[in-house]
């Protein structure tokens, strides 16, 4: 089934003042809809694949630019604290007027969005019918643990908000090499993380961590094993303590971090494909 769907923007102001700008695609006929957290450094721009091939299968699919991201308002690669994230989450679902109330509603965040839409889903009220998550970022790799987060720790007691080179260069994403010259000739693509971020990501993701029995959605989750960017083993265990009757782990040995933009992605978007029709 392919059906034409169509692309809508509009511009948001989060209750900060920034100017967020926001993306659906809306196919001719909706069965159901998915919201979309990108991850650090990303924008939408990325996603527009996975948007043209599930809203010609007639899932709709609504996404933004986080603050500090893209062309979204807010000092590159800082935020103040996490929760900016989620009420800015909050207004895409409130305030976008593309967003179809009647449809059911899937939520997918990949890495930091991961962390972002596992958190919303815990703390605020919202009929969702079920979690993605991909590569998410429910702990650094072991590389970041040892040295960036010590390093972050003590640049925050002067420096928390100014922001420095971000540790994961763009060949700990992918493996394809089409795919580095890409993010390196992207003049919107984040290169910079401040000690804040880091630390407010990583607080986060230890809450997530703790809080991962109370994670009762139906989840769809997929892994890297050679992600070096966040740690595999985190995000396995975060999995095996969900509390959902309905969770399903899919691991790629080969792949890396970005998994969307890996050669695994047709596959991905297949999985997610036919796991939302079997629950809606």
């Amino acid at each position: 089934m392919h059906m034409k769907s169509t692309k809508k923007q509009d511009t948001i102001i989060d209750r900060k003042g920034r100017k967020v700008p926001i993306c659906s695609w809306i196919p001719v006929r909706t069965l159901c809809q998915i919201v979309v957290v990108h991850g650090f450094s990303e924008h939408m721009v990325y996603y527009q694949t996975m948007a043209k091939v599930l809203s010609e299968q007639g899932i709709a699919i609504h996404m933004m630019d986080l603050p500090g991201h893209g062309m979204a308002g807010g000092r590159r690669g800082h935020i103040d604290a996490f929760e900016e994230y989620l009420d800015n989450l909050d207004q895409l679902f409130s305030g976008n007027p593309f967003f179809l109330k009647s449809k059911f509603t899937f939520l997918l965040g990949h890495s930091l969005g991961g962390l972002v839409a596992a958190h919303y889903c815990l703390s605020r009220v919202h009929v969702l019918k079920g979690l993605i998550l991909s590569s998410p970022l429910i702990g650094f790799s072991f590389f970041d643990t040892i040295k960036v987060l010590p390093l972050a720790r003590y640049l925050a007691r002067n420096h928390r908000n100014e922001p420095l080179p971000k540790p994961a260069g763009v060949k700990s994403l992918s493996r394809n090499p089409d795919q580095w010259e890409v993010y390196y000739s992207d003049p919107c693509r984040g290169r910079l993380i401040s000690p804040n971020l880091y630390l407010e990501v990583n607080a986060m993701s230890r809450k997530l961590q703790q809080a991962a029995s109370a994670v009762t959605l139906p989840l769809l989750m997929f892994v890297a094993s050679k992600d070096s960017v966040v740690s595999p083993e985190a995000a396995q265990s975060f999995f095996s303590r969900v509390n959902s009757d309905d969770k399903s782990l899919v691991i790629f040995t080969e792949a890396m971090h970005e998994l969307f933009q890996e050669q695994e992605s047709g596959q991905i978007l297949e999985i997610i494909q036919s796991w939302i029709r079997q629950r809606i």
